[in-house]
């Protein structure tokens, strides 16, 4: 009986976990920067294998200009 219940629990284990990625993102605002400028972020994960990766920019803002 455990010998037929183990195969079971390790097939609905791995059919159970999501092989794609997530991308998650934002953009904020960075205060007293001239030209304006943005502090980019990027994050994706990705279960199996298990990695992530992190990416931080500075865009220029398109906003309001002074001149």
């Amino acid at each position: 009986m455990k010998w037929t219940l183990y195969p079971i629990i390790v097939a609905c284990a791995l059919f159970g976990v999501a092989c794609s990625t997530s991308d998650l993102g934002g953009q904020v605002p960075l205060p007293f920067t001239s030209p304006a400028t943005s502090a980019k972020l990027d994050l994706e994960l990705r279960p199996l294998p298990p990695k992530f990766c992190i990416g931080l920019d500075l865009v220029p803002t398109e906003g309001e200009d002074d001149e």
